[in-house]
C-alpha cells in the first residue's frame, strides 16, 4: 500500500487511518484476488470469441483477410475488443462500486470515525472536482466509485447501525 504525500499533507491522522483502513478492507475482502480472477475469465472468453470469429470464412471475407494471421484482421480484433469492453463496462462499474462500498464500510467499522469519513469524502470531492450528481448513463457506465453524497449517506446509516461515533485510538508508544 502506498500513502501519497498529498494525503499526508492534506489529511489529518483520522483521514489517514480511514484511507489505510479502506485499502486494508480491499485486502481483507479479497477484492484484488477476485478482480484478477474475473479479468482472467473475461480475457479467456474474449479470446475464445475472437478465435471462433476468426475461424469463420464469412468474417475473414468481410474484413478482407486471408486468414487469422493476416494483419488486415487487426482493426476487426480491436473493434470486437472495444465492443466486448462496452458490453462489460456496466457490470464492471457496478461491481467496483459495490466493492468500494464494502471497503468504505470496513473502514468505518475499523476506525469508528464518521467525522473523518465525512471530512475525507468532502475533501476528495472538492480537490478532485468530482461530479456529485452525474447523469445516470454516465454513472452506470463509467463511475467505479459511489458518488461522495452516496458514500457519506451510507456511512451515516452504517454509523447509526454500528453506534460508531468515536475513532479508535491509536496505540500509545511504549518508549521509555
Amino acid at each position: 500500500m502506498v500513502v501519497y504525500d498529498t494525503l499526508l499533507s492534506r489529511g489529518g491522522p483520522g483521514e489517514v487511518r480511514l484511507v489505510v483502513a479502506h485499502e486494508l478492507g480491499h485486502r481483507r475482502l479479497r477484492h484484488v484476488v477476485r478482480a484478477t480472477a474475473l479479468a482472467v475469465a473475461a480475457m479467456t472468453v474474449a479470446i475464445a470469441a475472437l478465435w471462433g470469429l476468426l475461424r469463420t470464412h464469412a468474417v475473414l471475407g468481410a474484413v478482407g483477410a486471408a486468414g487469422p494471421g493476416d494483419p488486415r484482421v487487426i482493426p476487426f480484433v480491436l473493434f470486437v475488443a472495444a465492443a466486448l469492453q462496452m458490453v462489460a463496462l456496466p457490470f464492471e462499474s457496478a461491481l467496483s462500486r459495490r466493492w468500494e462500498s464494502a471497503a468504505d464500510r470496513f473502514s468505518l467499522e475499523l476506525t469508528g470515525d464518521l467525522e473523518a469519513f465525512v471530512a475525507s469524502h468532502r475533501g476528495l470531492a472538492v480537490s478532485n472536482l468530482l461530479d456529485l450528481d452525474p447523469p445516470r448513463l454516465v454513472y452506470v457506465l463509467a463511475f467505479s466509485h459511489p458518488t461522495p453524497p452516496e458514500r457519506i449517506a451510507a456511512a451515516r446509516r452504517w454509523a447509526s447501525e454500528l453506534g460508531a461515533v468515536a475513532p479508535i485510538q491509536p496505540p500509545r508508544s511504549t518508549t521509555a
